[in-house]
C-alpha cells in the first residue's frame, strides 16, 4: 500500500475514525485498513471505538476507547463532549465516521470546532418510520459521503433526494479492497490446504460448497441447505464458516434442520476458521445467498480473488461485483431450485472453464477492488476537504 500512498500528505495531518467496536466484520477491517493507509500516505491516524484495541501498534495507529457502542441518545449527547474535548487534545484536522450512532457523536462535534466530517455509507439502512430515516440520514450528510457501491450511490440518493440539505455532488464512489497479497492462491501452499482439510475432516473425494460469514437468517444459510438437499451431486460438503454470537440458537437450528433433511453428515458449522485464503483454495464454489441486499459483499470478491466461481443473490451491490456468467452468477435471492441448478452445473465445469473463470475473476478484483485503490481513492478525498479547509 506504502508504493501507491507515500507522501500524499503534503503535511501531517491528524484523522479520526470513529466506529462502535473493533471485532472481525468488513467494517472493523476497512477502518484498520484506511488507518493503515493514512499512515502510509504521510498523516497520523486515531481509531477510536468502544472497545480496547491493542494490536497493530506497529503500524503507527493511534487507539482510543470511548463509550461509541452505545444508542441510547442521553449517552450519544455526552459523547459529544468527549469527542470534543478528544479532538482537541489530539488536534484533529477530520473525522471519519463508518455508523450511525458514532456518526451522530462525531457530527455535532466536529461542526463545533469546525472540522471536515466524512461518512461512510455502508448498508441500505431499512427505516420503516420517519424518526428512523432521519437516525439513519447523518450518513448521508457528511461533507463527502463515501458509497461503497452503485447500489449504495443509488441508494443514498433515491432515499435523502427530497431533503433540502442534500447534495448529491457530495457522495464519492468507493468500492471495498481487499488484500491481494493476503487472498492470493499463488501464496497458498498445498500443507495450509491439506490441514483445512483435515480439521475439517473431509475426504479428499468430496466436493466443498463454502458459504463464509456470520451465523444469520439473512445470510441465508438455512436456505443454501435446502437448495444442497435438492442438488444431483451428492458427494459433496457444504461448510458455513463463520461466527455464532449471538445467533447460537440459529446455529443449533440450521444443524437440526441439516439432519432432518438427511443431510447431517454433510453440512458443517466451523469457528473460528483458522485459515480462510487456505479454505477458499479448497473450496470448489463459493456461495453468497444472502436474503437482504448486500451493501458490497467482500466475500464476492475474496472469491473472486483467490480464482473461485462464485454464486450470489441477484440483489444488492452482489451483480456488480461480478460478472454475471464470466466470474459469477446470480439467482433470485431465496430461489432454492436456481441455486441447487447452478451448483450442480459449476461442479460440472471442465478443468479448462474453471481456470477461465479463475483468471478473469482475479484480474477483475485486481482491477477494481484492491485495498490499495481504495486507500488512495479515500486518501484523495480527505485531501480534497482538508485543502479546501485551508483555502
Amino acid at each position: 500500500m506504502a508504493v501507491f500512498l507515500h507522501e500524499m500528505f503534503k503535511s501531517k495531518p491528524t484523522i479520526l475514525q470513529v466506529i462502535p467496536a473493533l471485532t472481525s466484520g468488513g467494517v472493523e477491517i476497512e477502518t484498520i485498513e484506511i488507518a493503515k493507509a493514512i499512515v502510509a500516505a504521510g498523516g497520523r491516524a486515531i481509531v477510536v471505538s468502544g472497545t480496547e484495541k491493542n494490536k497493530i501498534k506497529e503500524e503507527g495507529i493511534e487507539f482510543r476507547t470511548l463509550p461509541l457502542n452505545t444508542k441510547n441518545p442521553f449517552r450519544i449527547s455526552q459523547n459529544v463532549t468527549h469527542l470534543k474535548n478528544l479532538m482537541l487534545q489530539e488536534k484533529v484536522d477530520l473525522v471519519h465516521a463508518r455508523s450511525r450512532a458514532p456518526a451522530w457523536s462525531a457530527y455535532k462535534a466536529a461542526r463545533a470546532l469546525k472540522v471536515p466530517f466524512v461518512t461512510t455509507y455502508h448498508a441500505a439502512y431499512s427505516a420503516g418510520s420517519m424518526l428512523k430515516t432521519v437516525y439513519n440520514s447523518i450518513m448521508a450528510r457528511g461533507d463527502r459521503v463515501i458509497a461503497i457501491s452503485r447500489f449504495i450511490e443509488n441508494h443514498v440518493i433515491e432515499k435523502y433526494k427530497k431533503f433540502s440539505w442534500f447534495e448529491a455532488t457530495r457522495i464519492r464512489l468507493i468500492e471495498r479492497g481487499i488484500d491481494l497479497q493476503l487472498f492470493n492462491p499463488a501464496t497458498i501452499s498445498k500443507e495450509r490446504v491439506k490441514r483445512v482439510r483435515e480439521e475439517w475432516r473431509m475426504l479428499p473425494s468430496s466436493r466443498l460448497i463454502l458459504l463464509p460469514g456470520r451465523i444469520s437468517r439473512k445470510k441465508g444459510q438455512e436456505f443454501l441447505i435446502n437448495a444442497l438437499s435438492r442438488m444431483k451431486e451428492k458427494d459433496v460438503i457444504l461448510v458455513l464458516a463463520g461466527s455464532d454470537q449471538g445467533h447460537e440458537s440459529y446455529r443449533d437450528f440450521l444443524l437440526q434442520y441439516a439432519g432432518s433433511l438427511g443431510l447431517g453428515d454433510r453440512v458443517k458449522w466451523i469457528h473460528p476458521c483458522s485459515d480462510l485464503p487456505a479454505a477458499y483454495q479448497l473450496a470448489d464454489v463459493i456461495v453468497c445467498p444472502s436474503l437482504l441486499p448486500e451493501g458490497f459483499g467482500r466475500v464476492i470478491a475474496e472469491a473472486q480473488a483467490m480464482k473461485k466461481p462464485i454464486v450470489v443473490s441477484n440483489h444488492g451491490a452482489a451483480p456488480e461485483v461480478i460478472e454475471e456468467g464470466v466470474t459469477g452468477w446470480s439467482i433470485a435471492p431465496g430461489d432454492v431450485d436456481g441455486f441447487a441448478r447452478v451448483l450442480d452445473d459449476i461442479l460440472e465445469f471442465s478443468p479448462v472453464r474453471l481456470k477461465d473463470i479463475g483468471e478473469k475473476g482475479r484480474e477483475r478484483v485486481e482491477m477494481y477492488y484492491s485495498r490499495e485503490g481504495m486507500g488512495s481513492k479515500t486518501i484523495a478525498v480527505y485531501k480534497e476537504l482538508l485543502e479546501k479547509e485551508k483555502r
